[in-house]
């Protein structure tokens, strides 16, 4: 990451987490609290208003909530981050923020070092998720993955040994030492892997590669 300062924008209906959100982002050299809002139908002004880099959304909301706040946001915005941020560890509310478009989830207990290294995670495309979730949203997403004949998106052999490497959730700079590789050519391939699935982030790309039977839970 370069010495840019990422502007960050909060949305929750509490001000409680809010004004933690606000205090966890001001001791960052890299992240830049740049304003709040209290509901989705703010958040969309804000983020006209704002142009934040990344947005750091609750999940439940009255009358938006999260996934249809993200949804709406994406629309308007396609290249959004938006990381999801909750106290909710239930696979169910991981999942529907994943489909609206979330590059990450994070809980609301961590502290300023972890929440930092989850949000620029989400910059770099490497759709962070606390590891305590992960089995639970695997299952998920194997238990409800459909019969579909394999090989029907055609990826390359180093773009299968990269995709694993994301299913089993190396960084960008894990998967280039260990295929060889510079960073830019990793994401390069997770850009084409990206395209050819139809996924906006790694998380939906190991998703969908389940459901249409690329990589199998062997593979994780």
């Amino acid at each position: 990451m370069d010495q840019k300062r990422y502007r960050v924008l909060v949305v929750d209906d509490s001000i409680v987490p809010r004004t933690a959100a606000r205090a966890m982002l001001g001791v960052s050299n890299q992240l830049m609290y740049v304003g709040e809002a209290p509901s989705g139908s703010d958040a969309l002004r804000a983020v006209d208003s704002l142009k934040p880099d990344l947005v750091l959304m609750d999940v439940h909301m009255p009358a938006m909530d999260g996934p249809t706040t993200a949804t709406a946001l994406l629309a308007k915005h396609p290249t959004a981050r938006i990381v999801a941020w909750t106290v909710s560890e239930s696979s169910d509310d991981l999942l529907r923020m994943m489909r609206a478009g979330c590059s990450g989830y994070v809980l609301k207990d961590v502290g300023p070092a972890e929440l930092e290294r989850a949000l620029l995670a989400a910059l770099r495309s490497e759709s962070p998720v606390p590891r305590r979730m992960i089995p639970e949203v695997l299952r998920r997403v194997a238990e409800n993955r459909p019969l579909t004949a394999p090989g029907t998106a055609s990826l390359t052999s180093r773009e299968m040994q990269v995709l694993r490497g994301v299913a089993k959730g190396h960084t960008t700079k894990r998967l280039a030492k260990d295929l060889s590789l510079a960073p830019p050519s990793v994401e390069t391939h997770l850009r084409n892997i990206f395209k050819k699935l139809d996924a906006s982030n790694r998380g939906e790309a190991v998703s969908t590669a389940l459901k249409i039977g690329l990589i199998t839970l062997a593979d994780l």
